[in-house]
């Protein structure tokens, strides 16, 4: 098997470090590794196969040489540049809502369209976790019975918003312990509003079609990582006999 010179955008945040651990526990097949990140991320390292791996800041010329590259340094961060890993002739591996409804780029969930991946232009987007989870569970009652409706309910930890959401939950909760007022207000790490979107959003074209109708709602828990959800279902075929 070949192996491949691997770009991490947004390396030293919760999804890039744990991308980093995958990466590794899966074993694949990774030639070089280039750990990106902001200006204030230059000095730090990540752990990569027992080294230690310098970050790059975040510039025109990270792609070079570049096979994949992955983004989950947010969606301004991709809008920007993502067109520049691809005229590097980068693959670019996107997690931000930058491009999910674009119909040109595939949404891509492994064990529902895995074979959409050769569809893509350069980019490769994929669905919010909360929707990805909930679309594994549902993809074999859609393959039996079809599914016409979502109403869905998720409750979000604020690993949602990244590490930064989870330091502050750490100090609202030893602020709380010491008797103290935190300086923060719940959300303030700019957790997301658009929650209830996402299943929206992400469902009808990982599954093949816009033909479905979707209610979801989001709210967000004092947690610092496990989200949890409840979707009740409308079916065709079989179900409604």
């Amino acid at each position: 098997m070949r192996g491949y010179h691997i770009a991490v955008v947004g390396a030293t945040g919760a999804a890039g470090t744990e991308l980093l651990r995958v990466l590794e526990r899966r074993n694949f097949p990774v030639t070089s590794l280039r750990a990106i990140g902001s200006a204030r991320s230059v000095g730090k390292s990540v752990r990569y196969r027992e080294e230690s791996i310098p970050i790059e800041k975040l510039g025109d010329q990270s792609f070079d040489k570049i096979d994949i590259a992955f983004f989950s340094a947010g969606g301004d961060v991709s809008r920007n540049y993502v067109p520049i890993a691809c005229q590097s002739d980068a693959i670019a591996i996107d997690k931000s809502s930058a491009f999910r409804m674009d119909p040109h780029v595939p949404l891509v969930i492994p064990e529902i369209n895995a074979e959409d991946v050769a569809q893509n232009r350069g980019v490769i987007a994929n669905p919010n976790c909360t929707t990805t989870v909930m679309l594994i569970a549902l993809h074999p009652l859609h393959c039996v019975f079809g599914v016409r409706r979502v109403f869905a309910t998720s409750f979000q930890a604020v690993s949602g918003s990244g590490a930064r959401g989870v330091e502050e939950l750490s100090r609202q909760i030893r602020a709380a312990v010491e008797n103290k007022e935190s300086s923060s207000e719940p959300g303030s790490t700019g957790t997301s509003r658009l929650h209830d979107l996402r299943p929206r959003t992400g469902l009808p074209r990982a599954f093949g079609s816009r033909e479905r109708r979707v209610r979801a709602f989001g709210v967000s828990r004092a947690g610092p990582r496990s989200f949890g959800q409840s979707a009740g279902l409308g079916a065709g075929g079989r179900a409604a006999e």
